[in-house]
């Protein structure tokens, strides 16, 4: 299976699926390039993109990716993460990105990495985090709540550049946390139902905290 996208479909709509006090994880959109990593007997074997089948070379030279984990529950794993340069704008950042994973730039001292899905996972969202971090991982900062007017003032802060602003980023994400739910609402063929990113400008503030308020 390859790379899902995040889905941009109404915030009410979405959390209508929830059950009550649902408890939601609030990420941010990191703007670069999705790379899904696979480890065998905890051992890094295969890196790959959208648009790249095979950037394990590129992949091994980042500081931050652990060339072995301590792996002791599968004989494979996979991993979802992404690639992106922290000191630049977030065009700037998916660019440079690019460019590294596909060899035509060497820039793994001024890429960072941040793991964040674990493929096939049977555990819910923030266990999935602990072990990432157990194996070595950085993962991005995390916020949790189960009140969807919280989403609506996090929303307004990365807006204001008051939340995430040590990322490139061109949005937040918004996550079920248990594994119960992301099994019932699965996935689209090109992407997740239990994801949804939130890249509304200024413009369209009101409507989505119209939308959550309506919710109450």
């Amino acid at each position: 299976m390859g790379l899902l996208c995040l889905g941009n479909k109404s915030f009410t709509d979405w959390w209508s699926h929830s059950a009550k006090g649902e408890q939601l994880i609030i990420q941010p959109k990191i703007y670069g390039c999705a790379v899904r990593l696979r480890y065998k007997y905890g051992c890094l074997t295969g890196a790959s993109t959208p648009s790249i089948n095979d950037c394990i070379e590129a992949i091994r030279i980042i500081p931050n990716i652990p060339i072995v984990v301590d792996n002791s529950r599968k004989v494979e794993v996979e991993l979802i993460g992404v690639l992106f340069a922290p000191q630049l704008e977030a065009l700037d950042s998916q660019c440079l990105a690019k460019e590294h994973l596909s060899e035509k730039v060497m820039a793994y001292e001024d890429l960072d990495f941040v793991a964040y899905e674990i493929v096939g996972s049977t555990h819910d969202e923030l266990q999935d985090l602990t072990q990432l971090v157990n194996w070595g991982f950085d993962v991005p900062v995390t916020l949790r709540t189960d009140d969807p007017q919280q989403v609506t003032r996090w929303h307004r802060q990365w807006i204001n550049h008051q939340l995430f602003s040590n990322y490139p980023t061109d949005g937040i994400v918004a996550k079920f946390n248990s594994i119960h739910t992301k099994n019932k609402l699965g996935s689209c063929s090109s992407y997740t139902n239990w994801a949804l990113a939130l890249k509304k400008p200024i413009s369209a503030q009101i409507c989505l905290k119209a939308e959550i308020t309506s919710l109450k």
